[in-house]
């Protein structure tokens, strides 16, 4: 009976993403649509068009399509590394970063904001976006990118994404490196019981306290992590400021490079460290070697 429900989930799903309206970013040097629910591996089973939530055009919810927005540097400036941007949102929505995007093309570096597909209970579908980002960037070296230079980044949720993808690609595909803005690591304990809605986004419902355990990505750190920078401020009230420090003792225990910088202000954001964010971000990439 699991079986045939499974498949008439799957045949719907396939009727509607066909019909789905899509939307996308504007503002980039180049869109590029890797599949949708009709075309992908995995679906997240979404039934309602792709949207700008409240008409805001650089947030989206319900997607069901996978694309990559790319920010090119000028070819004088290029440093032939790549970073896939993978949005927060609470899982629930995706805010673009778009001036985070420009920056880095300003520095050289290609940056590549993520739509995924938001989990909606079905999180392998994520998965297969922010992964599949990784593998498409390193094909793109007509745009100079050296592919053992391409990583990960991400805030909140994103963050959470970015570390999660970071782990569970094999070693010869991990990311170069990982830069996690405030994210959202611990999915159990107290952050376990703030974060329902947003554990039942990756979980779906009746989710256990060993399913939230498995996907907190504090618990995937190993010897084979990439290098990882990550930076937060200690009043932030949405993710507890011991979420990414568990992650970061991870990283420690396991011998991985890492680098943690911890702001006394700004809540759930960086906005107000900018420039120290972009300093740590460039000091960063240039400690690994990878930008002049």
């Amino acid at each position: 009976m699991k079986r045939v429900f499974t498949l008439i989930i799957s045949l719907l799903a396939f009727i509607f993403a066909t019909a789905q309206q899509s939307v996308s970013l504007e503002g980039a040097d180049e869109i590029v649509r890797l599949w949708d629910n009709s075309t992908a591996k995995h679906s997240n089973y979404q039934t309602k068009d792709e949207q700008f939530r409240k008409g805001k055009k650089t947030t989206m919810q319900y997607t069901s399509s996978c694309e990559l927005y790319l920010f090119k540097p000028k070819a004088e400036k290029n440093q032939g590394v790549a970073v896939v941007i993978c949005p927060g949102g609470a899982y629930s929505s995706l805010g673009f970063d778009i001036p985070l995007a420009k920056w880095y093309a300003s520095q050289g570096v290609t940056a590549a904001l993520l739509k995924y597909r938001l989990p909606n209970g079905y999180k392998e579908a994520m998965l297969e976006d922010s992964t599949g980002a990784v593998r498409y960037l390193r094909t793109r070296t007509d745009l100079g990118i050296d592919p053992a230079k391409v990583g990960i980044s991400g805030n909140s949720a994103g963050g959470h994404l970015a570390a999660w993808t970071s782990n569970i690609m094999a070693d010869e595909e991990k990311p170069a490196f990982a830069i996690l803005h405030y994210p959202a690591i611990d999915r159990t304990s107290a952050y376990y019981y703030k974060s329902q809605p947003n554990n039942t986004n990756i979980l779906g419902k009746g989710f256990s306290l060993a399913e939230a355990e498995a996907v907190s990505a504090h618990n995937m750190v190993g010897r084979t992590t990439p290098p990882t920078l990550i930076m937060l401020c200690d009043d932030d009230t949405v993710v507890p400021p011991t979420s990414p420090v568990a992650y970061y003792e991870a990283l420690i225990q396991y011998g991985v490079k890492a680098s943690m910088h911890i702001y006394p202000a700004g809540g759930h954001s960086l906005k107000k460290h900018l420039t120290e964010r972009n300093s740590a971000i460039v000091d960063w990439l240039n400690w690994l070697g990878l930008i002049k």
